[in-house]
């Protein structure tokens, strides 16, 4: 990785439109999960088919992400950020059309988007971030996960209200749409070094597979993604349905506690990127998320009616400050372990395996709703690979 001094405004006004174009990735694929009961009683489409749906969208992210490297070095990390804004866009317009083949179809074009909207903002950031300092910069660009999720939680079951389902697809993909017009003036600043006749190739992919699981550090990075981004996941795709089908929630109410969880991991993103620049080392906060993680989705299946509105709350918050806060520590050890000239390429190789997680994990969960008719058992299994890398990573710390 090559740091380049920037000026202050640079390096803020990097983070800042990063932050945002993560945020609107984020609250992309939570637009369906959120408002999917609601759909379901007028189109008939079964709630369980979130997973499918979430499915077919990190399925294509796994695939975008391997391989496209040679499309950000070769157009732009600004450039190709603004083709993902447009991309999620135009997927969540074509869902709003509640035909199974056109969720599909939009399912495909948020895969896209959402694939290379880190790899993207990660080139950006590694050139201009002091690198001890890199774990607090960019835990403070990746608290656009939780300002999408809080916009998510607010906006959606809003405009669902006032619109329908149909108009809360629109609204969501006009903002998208928006926000990528919007970047287009920073481009001259962050797309100064893009190579033009920067070779790529689908089939690198491949490649690119192969050269992470045939590395040990960098197969530890991959699964660890895996299974702590398959717990995110859960939280995004299924935790204010099962407020809403499994506790008797109502959908605002649920929205109101998805919304202040992701609020808090705001603040907790920051926090743990200051505590790995500056206390620990970025290793260590890693394992100590494995934990974390494990115990939140364990409380969360063991939810039941009787467990009051703040009790809820409480785990929401820890789940948030885990499994959707920890992302900003391990691109910053992603970055700083990737060969030179190859941020975007290996970045993007490493987190198709969160696109794993984003893809297996709520479409077992889908499958496990529709045998059990029940929430519960899905969360506690989700916590046990999460525990085994966290216990793992402190293992092999002991050993260094």
């Amino acid at each position: 990785m090559t740091y380049h001094h920037p000026g202050f405004w640079a390096l803020a006004v990097a983070v800042v439109a990063m932050l945002f174009q993560q945020a609107f990735a984020s609250m992309s694929a939570l637009v369906l999960p959120i408002i999917a009961p609601e759909m379901s009683l007028e189109t008939g489409l079964n709630v369980s088919l979130i997973g499918a749906y979430t499915g077919v969208l990190y399925g294509v992210s796994f695939v975008t992400s391997l391989g496209c490297g040679g499309y950000i070095q070769r157009y732009g990390p600004l450039r190709i950020s603004q083709f993902s804004m447009f991309s999620l866009g135009t997927g969540l317009v074509l869902s709003s059309l509640g035909n199974i083949w056109t969720i599909c179809l939009g399912a495909i074009c948020m895969g896209i988007g959402s694939a290379v909207a880190t790899p993207c903002s990660t080139v950006i950031l590694a050139k201009l971030s002091p690198p001890k300092q890199a774990p607090l910069i960019f835990s403070l660009k990746q608290t656009g996960v939780p300002v999408g999720g809080m916009i998510a939680g607010l906006m959606v079951p809003l405009l669902a209200a006032t619109y329908g389902w149909r108009g809360a697809f629109v609204g969501a993909g006009l903002t998208c749409l928006i926000y990528g017009v919007l970047l287009q003036p920073l481009r001259k600043h962050y797309d100064t070094e893009r190579g033009p006749g920067y070779p790529f190739s689908i089939l690198a992919a491949f490649g690119m597979l192969r050269r992470i699981l045939g590395h040990k550090t960098y197969r530890e990075l991959a699964f660890t993604w895996w299974f702590y981004v398959g717990v995110q996941s859960l939280f995004g795709a299924f935790f204010v349905s099962y407020l809403v089908q499994g506790l008797d929630y109502e959908l605002a109410q649920a929205g109101y506690i998805f919304a202040i969880a992701q609020g808090i991991s705001i603040l907790a993103r920051v926090l743990w990127g200051w505590i790995s620049s500056h206390l620990i080392k970025p290793r260590t906060m890693l394992a100590l998320f494995g934990l974390m993680i494990a115990l939140s989705a364990l409380l969360t299946g063991l939810f039941t009616k009787d467990w009051t509105p703040i009790q809820i709350t409480l785990v929401a918050i820890l789940y948030s400050a885990s499994a959707i806060s920890f992302h900003g520590v391990l691109i910053a050890e992603m970055a700083r372990l990737a060969p030179k000239g190859e941020i975007a390429s290996m970045t993007g190789g490493i987190l198709s395996f969160a696109m794993l997680g984003m893809m297996s994990y709520p479409a077992i969960f889908g499958l496990a709703l529709q045998i059990t008719e029940g929430y519960k058992l899905g969360f506690m299994l989700a916590a046990i690979p999460a525990l085994i890398v966290g216990l793992r990573l402190f293992w092999r710390q002991g050993k260094e």
